[in-house]
This record gives C-alpha cells, sequence and structure tokens, in this order.
C-alpha cells in the first residue's frame, strides 16, 4: 500500500514536471529583459510543486496583452476628449523645478505624468481619522458629483458609513460614481451595494474575477486612492477604507486648485475603462477656484503639481521612473516611509549614490507588517543599503503605511505607490509629486514624529538575529522579484 502510494507521488511529480519544462518557454518570454525574475519563477516552479506552476498561471503572468491592448484601447478612445477639456481649462503656468519639467519627459509619459500645475494648495491629512474626517466633511458637503476610488473598501462598520454617506448624498440629487478593487475589496457584494445604487449611485468592481478564467487574478490591479469632489477638491494618498485601517498610522493629502482635475483624469480613464462612460466633459472638469489668498495654517499655498499614473500597460513604469530621477537629483535629503520595501536595484543603486554625494537618505518601515513574506524580503536588503551609508528605521507603535518621500527642501512625493515590485510593474498606482517648502517641512515634521517612535537598525543588529531568521529572510528574498 505504501509502495503504491510512494509510485502514485512519483508519477504525479513527473507530470508535474513536465507541466512545468513545458511552461518555462511562458516565463522566458514574459520576463524577457528581467532574468532574476525569470530564474526565481523557474526555481519556484521546480522547487515548490505544485504552488509555483499555480502561483505563475494565477498571479505571475505580468505582460497580459489582450487586457493590455484593452486598456490602451480604452485610453485611446478618451484622451482625446479628456485633451479637448484640458484645452478649455488650462491650469496657470509657472517655473517648476527641472524635475517637474514635464517637457523634458519621453513622448510616452506625457499621458502619465502631468505637467505641473502652478497656484495650488494642499493640505497634509497626518493620519486615518484626519483622513476620513476631512473625506466625510467634502461628501456631505458634495453640490455636483462625488467620484470614489479605493484598492480596499472593508464591508464592516467603516465601510458601511461611507457607503451611507455616498447613499445620502445621491438621494440629494448628487452624481455618485463608485470604483473599488475586486481583489482589494472582496467582501463588498451586491447587498453592500444596494442601498447605493437604490438612491441612483453607480458603483463598479475593477476587473471582477471570474470563475474559471485564465487570467491572473491578482496582478493588474487598481491600488490607487482617489476621492474627487464637485471638480474643486481632491483627496490622495495611502489610506483605504475600513476598520483595519483605524489602528495604523497612515498619511493622505487634500488639494484644492487646478491639479484637481489631473486626478480627475485618472479617475475618469479608469471608470471608461470600466464601464465606458465617457466623463470628458465641462461639468466636471475646470471646476476649481483657483488658490490666490490665504486658506488657513494647515493649508501650504502655491505649490506646483503633478501627478504621475502608472500601470502594468506602460512599457517603463511612469512611478519608478520618476522617483529614480528625484533620487539621483536630491542634493539634501531623502527620507522614504512605505510599509513595503522591495526595491529594485536602481533604486538601491540611486540610494546609495546619493549618500556618497553627501545627501541624508533615510527609510522608515513598520516593524510589524502585516504581509510577513515582504518584510522578511525586505531585511534581505538593509545589509547592503546600511554599508552603503543609508539609515534605517522601523517604526514599533503599530502598523506604518504611509507612502511618502521628503525630498531636500522643496519636494514632497505622497500616493499609493509602495517601493516595491507590485506598484513599480504589477498594480495601477496614483501619486503626485508636490513642489513647496511649507507642504516639505509639514512632511519632514510627520516625518521625525515617526521616527522618534521608531528604532534604528545597525548592521550589527542584522549579524546577530537568530540563524534561523537569517536563513528565511535570505530564501524569501530569492522570491523577492515574485512580490
Amino acid at each position: 500500500m505504501a509502495l503504491d502510494l510512494l509510485e502514485a507521488v512519483a508519477v504525479c511529480l513527473v507530470v508535474y514536471w513536465a507541466m512545468a519544462l513545458l511552461t518555462v518557454p511562458s516565463v522566458l518570454l514574459q520576463k524577457e529583459g528581467h532574468p532574476v525574475a525569470a530564474l526565481a519563477w523557474i526555481l519556484a516552479m521546480f522547487v515548490l510543486p505544485p504552488f509555483g506552476a499555480l502561483a505563475w498561471w494565477t498571479a505571475g503572468r505580468v505582460y497580459l496583452r489582450r487586457r493590455r491592448s484593452s486598456r490602451r484601447r480604452a485610453r485611446e478612445e478618451v484622451i482625446d476628449a479628456l485633451e479637448a477639456v484640458r484645452r478649455r481649462t488650462r491650469p496657470p503656468e509657472g517655473s517648476p523645478t527641472s524635475l517637474l519639467d514635464a517637457r523634458k519627459l519621453p513622448p510616452e509619459f506625457l499621458d502619465s505624468i502631468s505637467a505641473p500645475s502652478a497656484g495650488n494648495c494642499v493640505r497634509l491629512l497626518p493620519g486615518t481619522h484626519d483622513a476620513y474626517a476631512a473625506w466625510e466633511e467634502a461628501i456631505r458637503g458634495a453640490r455636483h458629483h462625488v467620484h470614489f476610488l479605493f484598492y480596499a473598501w472593508g464591508n464592516d462598520a467603516t465601510g458601511r458609513r461611507f457607503r451611507d454617506l455616498l447613499a445620502d448624498a445621491a438621494s440629494r440629487g448628487v452624481e455618485v460614481r463608485c470604483l473599488f478593487d475586486a481583489v482589494g475589496s472582496p467582501s463588498i457584494n451586491d447587498a453592500f451595494l444596494a442601498p447605493l445604487r437604490l438612491a441612483g449611485a453607480s458603483a463598479h468592481s475593477f476587473l471582477p474575477v471570474r470563475v474559471f478564467s485564465l487570467r491572473p487574478v491578482v496582478n493588474f490591479r487598481n491600488h490607487r486612492k482617489i476621492l474627487v469632489v464637485d471638480g474643486r477638491s481632491a483627496f490622495t494618498g495611502g489610506i483605504n477604507i475600513g476598520e483595519e485601517y483605524l489602528g495604523w498610522n497612515d498619511l493622505a493629502v487634500e488639494i484644492r486648485g487646478p491639479e484637481v482635475d489631473r486626478l480627475q483624469e485618472v479617475f475618469a480613464e479608469d471608470w471608461y475603462f470600466t464601464t465606458r462612460e465617457e466623463l470628458a466633459r465641462a461639468d466636471y472638469f475646470g471646476q476649481w477656484i483657483t488658490c490666490d489668498r490665504p486658506q488657513g495654517t494647515q493649508w501650504a499655498q502655491q505649490a506646483f503639481c503633478a501627478t504621475i499614473s502608472s500601470g502594468p500597460e506602460q512599457e517603463l513604469n511612469a512611478t519608478r521612473e520618476m522617483l529614480f530621477l528625484a533620487f539621483t537629483n536630491a542634493r539634501k535629503r531623502i527620507w522614504i516611509m512605505t510599509p513595503y520595501f522591495v526595491p529594485y536595484q536602481s533604486i538601491q543603486a540611486a540610494l546609495r549614490s546619493a549618500v556618497y554625494r553627501g545627501v541624508d537618505v533615510q527609510l522608515l518601515v513598520p516593524q510589524r507588517n502585516d504581509v510577513g513574506l515582504v518584510q522578511r524580503a525586505s531585511r534581505s536588503f538593509f545589509p547592503g543599503l546600511l554599508h552603503g551609508g543609508v539609515r534605517i528605521f522601523e517604526y514599533v507603535p503599530c502598523m506604518l503605511h504611509a507612502k511618502a518621500v521628503i525630498l531636500d527642501d522643496d519636494l514632497f512625493f505622497v500616493g499609493s505607490a509602495n517601493m516595491d515590485t507590485r506598484s513599480f510593474k504589477l498594480n495601477f498606482e496614483a501619486s503626485c509629486f508636490i513642489e513647496c517648502k511649507a507642504l516639505n517641512a509639514k512632511g519632514a515634521d510627520l516625518y521625525q514624529s515617526f521616527r522618534n517612535d521608531s528604532r534604528e537598525l545597525t548592521r550589527n543588529d542584522l549579524r546577530h538575529r537568530p540563524y534561523f531568521s537569517r536563513v528565511a529572510d535570505a530564501a524569501v528574498h530569492l522570491l523577492s522579484p515574485l512580490l
């Protein structure tokens, strides 16, 4: 009996390895130009039967030609209409730094990296509670439309509170459009959405998961967090909606001024891709009010803003390319906050070379991460960065989910993108570069407050970690191209 079982297992393994061998050409073709990622997938397929091959067919295939083509066609179909709106609502001109000068970027980036707009007011929302309060106030005050796009929306008390706020807005005649990611918001169902739809709101999931679909379900996800109200106020950052996130430290920003139109465009493209409803109309754009007078002490005035939208349909990821450019241009400081740190070699080299130029380079990550594999993979990059002079801090009190970079004394990066492969290749992300000394200073103060509750890592700390923990980190590091 035992022998029969062993023979059956041996036959299954032979069949599996034969199938894995036939899968290798698919890996080589789709990972062309990325040899480390290709080797990691091939290793995973042969060493982890049957999970390696299953992971490839459900998660690994990134460059989905049909889906990429569909996304590009949708963008091309709506981009002309959006460009016509842009011409009618052209924002004030200004003179931002060379980093934000879109004229110097390759033509393929011009639709994904907005030309910097001047005359914006920006408010930092330094916590989930602050952001929720601001979002609720904005939704309650909406008069024409609310455009709501979030990766994760929980079917819990907090999620239902926002649902009911949106339903109330729709019931008083406000146009409400809700878009949420199908994988990021698995608990959202028809029963949850019924009050919204009954009130007249539109709600759709982005790339819903289909039974028996051969396409990967965990890639090509919409990781963006955008709220636009009446075309006058826009919010973005890294905060999702749910009870869980009330216990995390995170941040977002509110923007008033011409950059609201750029975030509106990102929503309009995603909405058109999902529903084929075109929103490139004047009643959604050009509604912003120029911020030429004080808005209050919370607000940073006269900010230049440039929105970056990136996704797996891009040959060169706009977020990754612009962050690399920012790191190589920095002259004073690069302070990074990110919950998930699995950097490309180019990003690591850019950070080390910045230290060699005399730049103060610091990395702030959570001590306890909600994704254990990513945390282990992150630690494998720390020795090289520490050796190169990068200072690394682990935030102790709770999960730190903030995604921001403070650059020199005038530039601030904030949005949905993490410093990892998923954000730089697999997901749709939306972030902003904001040139404003006042906002940069507020961001630096927030960073320092987080750093005060953190523990600085040293090379000695890493060397004296338990042996099995170091082995586990090194093993997970092999999977870093897949995370």
